[in-house]
């Protein structure tokens, strides 16, 4: 059995030098290739350690002990997310009741990786290895030693226990996506490492920018009889770079661009089947509308073009899909089939899709886009950076050499294409975010410590809206009682102030299936192959003289 560096024990033999990132590398040395461990079966462990981040287990387990933050960045594909919640449990972080908590920033992404690390811990889903999302608990208290939760949920959690003192260890993945829940858990996790320095911290991610999140975390303690006591971690982070697990991708570019990028989109889909040899395609769309609408496309192609294209199967990846539907995806290609998911940005980094080869990229994702002045948040279809562009293509080139289609010019993407795409924080409404703050006693939210600054416009927006709202106070404070109550319930604080108020106008049950409405993204789940029981399904629903948004209106005032 291979030795793991433990907490308190012998550092390992290895070389360890200054980065011009600002923190430090560790240059691993040769790696036993024995088993690690007596988990699941031996193909399971087998595959543990053909993994690039393999032959950094102790390296990572050594700067985690030695540093308090430690910040991974690994290229797609190289076991991150998985492996390093298993390295630790391992080296007996979660020993003693204690928890280690790794974040993703979407739910999908926490069900799928959740399902795969106990797969090769070999427990049950739910028991050591367990995942929290909103609405769903899927741990067991006392048992659960890796537990993996969305960022969201984490922040509530912090309402109950401000400085998370069941965990040891929290580990945010995928912390390049740099959404509100990220940013905002960043920030509050650095406040907390203030007064819980044995807190540790792994900030995980393929394309994060190591320095600046190095200066972010880097904190000088103001305690010299802190800072020199041996058994406290060093403040300064750590930096770790993990290659990749990965062939090289060929770049495809159009020679002009397309005016009509979902039709494009269907027609490569079409002639890499006829033209490239057995792979599935992965092709990257904005939203649901689009993939319903490339589906159907392709599907009608199908049936027109006859038995040579029966062999393709078709499969939407969005969030709002079935398990069922999930479960697909993750399916093994049958022999003689070829597999075409057709997704949302969702597949760029939070999820590995095995037998990928060709990507198509529509060089187009949904983004939020607010506007203080109007006070109108939007979702529109706007170009993506060129990181994700890098992240895209990284998806082809996990089994076998692969191919990358790209809608765009390869002009606009040198000169044209952003580098990094705009933090949520800085294109959204701040109204929930303020909220939360606000209910973990965080009163001074302009002198908050941000990964990134959000726009002084959306802050002073938010404000107005919650005073207007009656939950914040002249001083800016939550009032009591509506102000706390407001912030215990995990919905939009509108929504929010409109169940609490609906019991003073006798009308709780009308406005809760109101607001059950407006808390899903749809409520109608489409079923393949049934459209027209589907539609025939909405149209017993629908009622003309009814207009929802008027009631809201007029309840609202």
């Amino acid at each position: 059995m291979s030795r793991f560096w433990r907490p308190g024990s012998e550092k390992p033999t290895a070389a360890i030098v200054e980065d011009e990132e600002g923190g430090v590398i560790f240059l691993p040395t040769s790696t036993s290739s024995s088993s690690s461990s007596g988990f699941g079966y031996a193909s399971l462990e087998r595959q543990r350690q053909r993994l690039p981040v393999y032959k950094y287990r102790r390296a990572i387990l050594y700067l985690v002990e030695r540093h308090a933050t430690t910040i991974v960045v690994g290229e797609t594909g190289s076991g991150k997310s998985t492996q390093i919640p298993q390295y630790l449990k391992e080296a007996g972080w979660a020993e003693g009741g204690r928890l280690i908590g790794c974040t993703q920033p979407r739910r999908l992404a926490v069900q799928t990786v959740a399902s795969r690390v106990a797969e090769e811990v070999g427990v049950k889903l739910g028991e050591e290895v367990g995942y929290t999302i909103r609405f769903e608990d899927q741990t067991n208290p006392g048992t659960t030693m890796i537990k993996l939760l969305t960022d969201g949920v984490l922040i509530r959690e912090m309402m109950e226990d401000p400085l998370l003192s069941k965990y040891s260890l929290i580990m945010v993945d995928e912390a390049h996506e740099r959404s509100i829940s990220t940013d905002m858990l960043l920030g509050l996790l650095k406040k907390i490492q203030r007064r819980r320095p044995d807190l540790r911290l792994i900030i995980s991610s393929a394309t994060i920018e190591a320095r600046s999140m190095s200066t972010f975390f880097n904190i000088r303690r103001k305690n010299s009889l802190l800072e020199s006591a041996d058994r406290l971690p060093n403040p300064e982070p750590a930096i770790l770079s993990v290659e990749g697990k990965g062939y090289t991708v060929e770049i495809h570019y159009v020679e002009e661009p397309v005016s009509d990028y979902l039709q494009a989109a269907v027609n490569t889909v079409l002639l890499i089947h006829e033209k490239e040899p057995p792979g599935d395609i992965l092709v990257f769309l904005t939203g649901q509308d689009d993939i319903d609408a490339a589906v159907k496309m392709l599907n009608e192609e199908i049936q027109y073009r006859g038995r040579h294209y029966l062999d393709l199967l078709i499969l939407p990846l969005y969030s709002g899909l079935t398990r069922g539907d999930q479960d697909l995806i993750f399916t093994p290609t049958s022999k003689g089939k070829r597999k075409v998911v057709i997704s949302t940005n969702i597949a760029e980094t939070s999820l590995t899709l095995e037998g990928v080869v060709y990507v198509i990229d529509s060089g187009f994702s949904k983004q939020k886009c607010y506007n203080p002045i109007s006070d109108i948040e939007s979702l529109v279809v706007a170009p993506i950076s060129k990181a994700s562009a890098r992240q895209r293509a990284g998806r082809a080139g996990r089994v076998r050499p692969g191919k990358c289609f790209r809608l765009y010019t390869e002009e606009y993407y040198l000169k044209e294409m952003q580098p990094e795409g705009i933090p949520e924080m800085q294109r959204s409404n701040l109204v929930s975010c303020i909220i939360q703050l606000k209910a973990l006693g965080i009163d001074n939210i302009l002198g908050f410590d941000w990964p990134a600054s959000p726009s002084p416009e959306a802050m002073i927006r938010a404000l107005e809206v919650l005073y207007s709202l009656g939950i914040l106070d002249e001083d800016a404070k939550l009032t009591v009682p509506l102000g706390f109550q407001v912030a215990e319930i995990p919905l939009d604080p509108m929504i929010s102030k409109m169940i609490l108020s609906a019991n003073n106008f006798g009308c709780s049950d009308e406005i809760l299936t109101i607001a059950a409405f407006l808390s899903v993204q749809s409520v109608w789940v489409s079923m393949r192959g049934v459209k027209k029981e589907f539609d025939e399904a909405k149209l017993r629903f629908a009622a003309a003289e009814v207009c929802l948004f008027n009631l809201l209106l007029t309840f609202l005032g």
